[in-house]
């Protein structure tokens, strides 16, 4: 009975490991011309003048959001996340 309570313990801890691994976020570079259209002129409209410089992709429970960076004429730079809807989640002035 101990050496089977010891290998259901193993295996449970196994399988919730792997699981754990497959849970995972997924976040990417990309290029600026794979942001779709509407969420570019979203970020534009928010922020008039915003030169935007990079941009992320993530995928987070099944929600695709978009981190994007840019510099304004003044030099401030901002991050901005936003979601494929268009729902701006945070606007980040940066140091």
């Amino acid at each position: 009975m101990n050496n089977h309570l010891k290998t259901l313990l193993i295996t449970l801890l196994a399988v919730t490991s792997l699981s754990a691994c497959f849970d995972e976020d997924k976040k990417a570079d990309i290029p600026l011309t794979a942001v779709p259209t509407n969420i570019v002129n979203i970020v534009q409209n928010t922020l008039p003048g915003i030169s935007l410089t990079e941009a992320e992709k993530e995928i987070k429970d099944d929600v695709t959001i978009y981190e994007l960076e840019g510099k304004m004429i003044n030099g401030n730079e901002y991050e901005i996340k936003i979601n494929d809807s268009g729902t701006i989640i945070k606007i980040e002035l940066e140091d």
